[in-house]
């Protein structure tokens, strides 16, 4: 710009020295021509300082514009230094806190090995002295059964002499009733105290040998004692009805004391136990029973 008008300034000084020297050298006509030229060179210049200005009004709008956005970028750039030195400081928080929590792990798998090691240790030795003391126990029992075992043949030993005992005595009771029916049987008058008592005894023996082992002694030799004295009050009249493992039915002249058995089928009523039998004497009933009945109903 300065350039252009320093050019413009050596211009008109260059044609007024010209406009001077041709006064002095040239004719008027010659003049005339010369200051024509001139003028019009004044006017392409006065036409190109227009535009010269026009060119620098624009320019100085540009560098405002320019002066403008620069700014902008300025501030943007600060904001951005800003944004950048905020995300700094929190990634420098970010790692501090990292690096605390890696120690503070590290502390922690250190205390948790030591903890399971020291728990491992425990575990083994506990899991040992529970072999141990399961081995004792498996030991004591197994020593308390077979000392029971002995116990339990002991006691079966025990069991079956007294029932041999049992066997003998109701024989020997058995033989004494024969006698005495027998000799009740040559008298003339009719008494059935003694056959009913015979008969009670003949019931509670056969409820014994139900509960009894056929094997042990003296076992047969009693049931065949007691057949005899039944076939005897059958040839003398006398009938001791068969109740035990029949089925109970309303009808039945007894006296029934009723007990629960779920293992019966429902509804099933049957006689399993005989207190006093039902005795007939020539067809007619001379003493009722008194039974036990299980049900399930």
């Amino acid at each position: 710009m300065k350039n252009s008008i320093t050019l413009i300034v050596s211009l008109i000084l260059t044609l007024q020295f010209a406009v001077a020297q041709q006064n002095s050298d040239t004719h008027e006509s010659d003049l005339d021509k010369t200051v024509d030229s001139l003028s019009l060179t004044i006017r392409s210049m006065e036409t190109e300082i227009k535009q010269l200005k026009h060119s620098v009004f624009r320019l100085s709008k540009n560098v405002d514009a320019i002066a403008s956005g620069n700014d902008t970028l300025r501030q943007r750039a600060e904001a951005i230094d800003g944004d950048l030195g905020q995300l700094r400081n929190e990634r420098e928080a970010d790692i501090a806190d990292f690096n605390n929590r890696f120690n503070e792990n590290e502390v922690t798998i250190a205390g948790n090995k030591a903890s399971v090691e020291s728990r491992t240790t425990l575990g083994i030795v506990f899991f040992v002295l529970i072999i141990v003391i399961i081995a004792a126990v498996v030991a004591l029992l197994i020593k308390k059964i077979k000392s029971g075992s002995d116990s339990i043949a002991q006691v079966r030993r025990a069991q079956e002499s007294l029932q041999e005992e049992s066997l003998k005595l109701d024989n020997k009771l058995l033989e004494i009733a024969e006698k005495q029916i027998a000799t009740v049987a040559t008298s003339a008058d009719v008494d059935h105290s003694l056959t009913l008592k015979v008969a009670d005894e003949i019931v509670r023996i056969e409820m014994n040998l139900s509960r009894m082992d056929p094997s042990v002694r003296g076992y047969k030799q009693l049931s065949k004692a007691v057949q005899r004295i039944k076939d005897n009050f059958n040839a003398n009249g006398y009938e001791i009805v068969d109740m035990l493992g029949k089925p109970y039915n309303e009808g039945m002249k007894v006296v029934a004391n009723f007990v629960v058995d779920e293992n019966l089928e429902e509804g099933r009523q049957i006689i399993t136990g005989i207190i006093k039998p039902q005795i007939n004497y020539n067809g007619q009933m001379i003493q009722s029973a008194q039974i036990t009945v299980s049900q399930n109903i």
